[in-house]
């Protein structure tokens, strides 16, 4: 392999691992130049994704005296309470545990400004746990990492902790990093982030992706004055939590007619997580809304106000909480793109639903359903002597059941394509290697299914060379997640914590 004169292959490699941002990546490296992949490799693997306490300031003092591993750092998550979750095993005597209550001073923020002014090619930053920061601290690592990090891509701010923490939120406004033209996504942790805030987020000038990060219905970090001034060209994801009426300001706006004119504006939405309250009445949006609309992750009244576009018909992953008969019905013939389909929600079973689509989408791979079964038999098996605890009789499902209900939907269309079925069941039970068994002993049938997932355990089926089932395997976690990918939705973490 030729390489610039005066230069070791050494280096070159080492140049052409810093193109790489994840580790999965750097892993495929590895294999290909085995001479120097324990030279070069480890170290990048290592800095790739940092998750560490800003009070270390050991570390933060190595990293900056060593610019050649600062090039490494993709991503940080900086807290004051992590203090060795992703720290290289070799470093690992520099770092201690700090109990939370100890404030950041201004020399553990100086160290680690030394060091972020080091890291070039910084692309997501994990802001969060800000308890014990100033206001001047919070400007001073702003400021730095807008001097510093011009590829900075993703940000999570927890805004929680800046409202409730009692900064000084004039300053706040000071924070410069929203400013960064390169800040393509954003992801908020905060129950109602305050006006000050939310201009922030209105002022970022090239947000492809937005969310907003909180796991509660109840938690709303965008009012929805802020869904009337937006006007983000360039969003393509966006993730919402349940929007709902909060106060009398909002009561008297026309919420059908904001929303309505967000998703006008917006047309670039590519994958969309959305839902609004019962007292949220939204229109029908018109046939041309959301033209590039390609994964939805919504409930029934927002699926409703998509009936009359043309974006039903584009869609490749569904994720739905709540479905009707006869929204199905008229819906379903449209979608015969449709890849992937997600039917979880405590008002559905999703095995009344999945009919039609096995029926009439050809191109489904995918299914992942939440079964509300409450008809499990209280046989007791033979093979479940194991389960019994001090004469206590518990509930199990059979094998006959099994086929009845949760093989034969699936076996009545040979001719699927489905590569991948996740069944969740609403019992918390501990038979699931016994149904894993017979779902996979029954589904093999289907000559395309690779995986089986039955709540946490996964698998995979095994195939002899004539394509019958011999066996089935298990995998792990992420190789089933990652094969059950949903189009682009927002992860609980930053990608790279996932790499």
């Amino acid at each position: 392999m030729p390489y610039p004169k005066g230069l070791s292959l050494h280096t070159v490699w080492d140049e052409i691992a810093h193109l790489l941002d994840s580790t999965k990546d750097l892993r495929s490296l590895a294999l290909t130049c085995r001479t120097f992949k324990e030279l070069i490799i480890p170290d990048h693997l290592h800095y790739r994704n940092l998750s560490i306490d800003i009070r270390t300031s050991s570390f933060w003092e190595f990293l900056a005296r060593r610019p050649r591993l600062a090039k490494s750092v993709r991503s940080i998550e900086l807290s004051c309470w992590v203090s060795d979750r992703s720290i290289p095993p070799a470093l690992s005597a520099l770092t201690n545990t700090i109990p939370r209550d100890v404030p950041v001073n201004d020399s553990d923020i100086a160290i680690f400004k030394s060091a972020l002014s080091r890291i070039p090619f910084l692309k997501w930053f994990y802001w969060t746990d800000l308890g014990n920061t100033s206001t001047e601290q919070l400007i001073a690592i702003s400021h730095t990492l807008t001097a510093s990090a011009p590829f900075l891509e993703g940000l999570y701010v927890n805004l929680f902790e800046i409202d409730a923490m009692k900064h000084d939120q004039q300053q706040i406004k000071r924070l410069s990093i929203w400013t960064l033209t390169s800040l393509k996504r954003v992801i908020l942790n905060s129950q109602c982030a305050s006006p000050d805030a939310i201009q922030m987020i209105l002022s970022c000038p090239n947000i492809e992706d937005l969310s907003s990060g909180a796991t509660s219905d109840l938690n709303r970090a965008f009012p929805f004055y802020m869904l009337q001034q937006a006007n983000w060209t360039k969003l393509r994801r966006l993730e919402l939590q349940k929007l709902s009426i909060q106060n009398e300001e909002e009561k008297s706006m026309d919420i059908t007619t904001i929303i309505t004119s967000f998703f006008i504006r917006h047309s670039n939405i590519e994958c969309l997580s959305f839902y609004v309250s019962s007292d949220i009445a939204l229109s029908t949006l018109p046939p041309s809304s959301l033209p590039k609309l390609r994964s939805l992750r919504s409930d029934l009244e927002v699926m409703t106000s998509l009936l009359s576009t043309s974006a039903i018909s584009r869609l490749m992953h569904l994720n739905l909480a709540c479905m009707t008969t006869q929204i199905i019905a008229y819906t379903v013939p449209q979608m015969d793109k449709l890849e992937s389909l997600h039917l979880l929600g405590e008002e559905i079973n999703g095995f009344d639903l999945i009919d039609p689509f096995l029926s009439k989408t050809p191109n489904l791979r995918k299914i992942k359903t939440l079964v509300t079964d409450k008809e499990i038999s209280t046989v007791r098996r033979k093979s479940s002597v194991r389960f019994w605890n001090k004469g206590i009789q518990r509930p199990y499902i059979t094998k006959k059941h099994l086929q009845a209900h949760y093989t034969e939907p699936f076996l009545k269309y040979p001719q699927s394509k489905l590569t991948h079925i996740y069944i969740e069941f609403a019992d918390t039970y501990d038979d699931v290697r016994f149904r894993m068994g017979v779902l996979c002993e029954e589904l093999s049938a289907l000559q395309d299914l690779k995986y089986i997932t039955v709540d946490d355990e996964y698998v995979e089926l095994e195939r002899d060379k004539n394509g019958i089932y011999s066996r089935y395997r298990s995998i792990s976690y992420k190789k089933a997640e990652d094969s059950f990918s949903w189009g682009g939705f927002f992860p609980s973490e930053p990608p790279s914590w996932n790499s």
